[in-house]
This record gives C-alpha cells, structure tokens and sequence, in this order.
C-alpha cells in the first residue's frame, strides 16, 4: 500500500450521501464510493441529489475542531474504555454490562465528546449545499432523524479521508 499525503487543505470535493432518495447504488457501490469518494464508483446519482461540497481541514484546522468539542476536558478514562472495548455486538454489550456506572458514564462523555468533534468537523469543511452557503443547522434540519444521523456520518467520513490523504493523495 503506498503511502498518501494531504496535498493541500485548501482542496474541496463535492459529495452526495447514500441515503438521498436521488442515489441508486448496490451495497457494493456504496461502499466503494465510501471508501473512494469517487462519484463514478456509485451508481446512478439523480440531477436532483443534494451536493454538499467539502473542504479539506489541515492538521490545526482538525486540532481546533477537537479543542472546541473539549478535548482538555474529556475523559481520559472513557477514552481508554472505547480503545479497550469488544468490536463484536454480543461480547461488547456483555462487556459494557459489566462496567461500573462511572465506567459507563465515562463512556458516555467520551462517546459525546466524539460527537461534538464530528459536528465540528462538519462546520469547519462544509461550504456549501446544492451552490449555497451552508451552516450546520441546515444539515441539523434534515429529516428523516436516521436521514440526518447518516448523513453527518458520511460527511465527517470524507472529511477525514479528504484532510488526511488529500483529494487525489500523493503516492510515496
């Protein structure tokens, strides 16, 4: 695998998310443009699917975002727990059952810092939907709730592929 490198934070990219009713896509083509960010690796993307265009955070810009979210005021032992924690369901809530309650509160502080991080994230790279300027309480006003839920899960996923290899990446 060769290695990638921001080319510059002041690229964009312009990107649709998969649950837009505009977007017909395979499993598999989901999770090739996922990976990819390349439209042409998802199926038929609709004149009418909402475009978000995106640019990429440089290393400060993503240190700011995780500053403003608290990152001096986490919990360093919910963090620890979440490194620690079982991937697969059924041994992880096993494991999660067996925590203390400031374990679990612990937890749930780090799981809400990483939250804020993704939502700061989003209004540091997010310029524009469908050509206008765009703010955060725009994406927050999406509905569906699971619409608006996986529609910040896949802009923060860009985000973070776009600010750490770049748009295209730079093979080493």
């Amino acid at each position: 695998m060769a290695l990638h490198f921001l080319t510059s934070s002041n690229e964009s990219i312009d990107v649709v998310v998969t649950c837009d009713s505009s977007v017909e896509a395979t499993e598999e083509q989901r999770n090739d443009y996922l990976n990819s960010g390349s439209l042409d690796d998802l199926g038929n993307v609709g004149e009418d699917a909402t475009k978000f265009k995106l640019k990429a955070l440089s290393p400060s810009e993503r240190e700011e975002a995780e500053v403003r979210a608290g990152a001096y005021t986490r919990s360093e032992l919910g963090r620890l727990l979440w490194v620690e924690a079982p991937t697969e369901p059924k041994e992880r809530a096993v494991w999660h059952h067996g925590l203390t309650d400031d374990e679990r509160e612990a937890m749930s502080d780090y799981n809400a810092y990483l939250q804020r991080v993704y939502i700061e994230m989003i209004i540091g790279s997010l310029t524009h939907i469908n050509g206008e300027e765009a703010t955060m309480s725009m994406v927050n006003n999406i509905r569906p709730d699971s619409n608006r839920i996986q529609t910040i899960s896949e802009l923060v996923m860009h985000i973070q592929r776009i600010s750490l290899l770049g748009i295209e990446g730079k093979s080493l």
